[in-house]
């Protein structure tokens, strides 16, 4: 005769021998942030080349979410989510980052860098690199990755075809003191913008101008606006990625690994892909009936001597700067001799 007395343990022991049968629950996904303030650049690039290699690695355990053209704020307020642990991933100048660490300027003095392969020789030296990425940490943002966008060049209404031609315009700059006084030294006024805010500055008179690389020009379409590039390579336009250190150290070691090589890992692709952007970006300015222009060889001379002046005294006033800029230029003369 059937007996439930008898049935309920048989059922209870069937069920548990199914349960143990099961695999392990798959491990909780967390999202990733990744936000930049720039679009169809090599920001934007950094962003998804590394997301969709840390989403890969982590079988999906990692969620990576892209916020490029500034959708999460500002260049500061998303230094701030950073910090503050809403975002976990934000690539951008390091200029930005001069509030939390005025060392941070060190790497946008001029006269510094041969070319853009000689700048990421430097990028590589691990005793410069690895002191410069930590350098937010006390105040919440680790950086892991740090790689080349491109050489200096303004963006201008009327043209800039020699050196006196820099008196008396007004240029947007990033935050740090030493390009404000670098432009300063060139006779123009620095108008610190935000990235998000530079092209209706443009459009309204705000300023006569811009400093930054030539495809940061064509990917905002700043042709539209100004007809006139000068090419003055006076420096490097230097990218770090940053991580939410909180965000960071709540991380299995096995994910923090992954993001660690992986950001280091993708720095010789974005340094390829950018230097393709370069070709193209003077192409499409000139197709967009854009004039670029390079200064007389004297007056660049004298530009890069005035400059050079510049930096020394601006990155001299504080001992930690100083110290800073020396190890900079120590990594520099190794780089030279590779």
């Amino acid at each position: 005769m059937f007996s439930l007395r008898h049935y309920l343990p048989l059922a209870i022991a069937t069920a548990l021998a199914g349960l143990t049968g099961l695999s392990a629950p798959a491990k909780a996904q967390t999202t990733m942030k990744l936000a930049t303030a720039t679009v169809n650049d090599v920001q934007v690039e950094a962003i998804k080349y590394f997301g969709a290699k840390v989403e890969a690695r982590s079988n999906g355990r990692i969620k990576a979410e892209y916020y490029p053209g500034a959708q999460l704020g500002s260049n500061p307020r998303m230094i701030e989510g950073l910090q503050l642990g809403t975002i976990e991933v934000y690539v951008g100048p390091p200029a930005y980052m001069v509030g939390l660490d005025s060392r941070f300027q060190v790497m946008d003095a001029p006269g510094l860098f041969d070319d853009m392969e000689h700048f990421y020789r430097v990028t590589q030296d691990k005793e410069f690199r690895d002191t410069f990425l930590a350098l937010g940490e006390r105040k919440g943002v680790k950086g892991i990755s740090l790689f080349v966008y491109s050489p200096t060049s303004f963006a201008t209404r009327d043209p800039i075809r020699k050196l006196p031609d820099f008196q008396g315009k007004k240029l947007r700059v990033l935050a740090s003191k030493l390009e404000r006084e670098s432009v300063g030294k060139l006779g123009a006024t620095a108008v610190p913008i935000d990235f998000s805010e530079v092209v209706s500055a443009l459009q309204q008179g705000t300023v006569d101008g811009m400093r930054t690389g030539l495809s940061v020009f064509t990917s905002m379409k700043v042709y539209e606006v100004v007809n006139y590039v000068t090419t003055t390579h006076e420096a490097m336009i230097p990218e770090v990625m940053m991580v939410s250190k909180a965000w960071f150290d709540r991380q299995p070691d096995d994910i923090k690994q992954i993001i660690v090589e992986e950001a280091a890992g993708m720095e010789r692709h974005l340094f390829d892909w950018t230097s393709r952007q370069q070709v193209e970006a003077e192409k499409i300015w000139k197709e967009k009936g854009g004039e670029i222009i390079q200064l007389p060889e004297a007056d660049r001379k004298e530009m890069m001597q005035q400059l050079a002046q510049v930096a020394e005294q601006v990155l001299s006033e504080k001992p930690t700067d100083k110290q800073m800029f020396e190890m900079l230029k120590q990594a520099v003369e190794r780089a030279r001799g590779k």
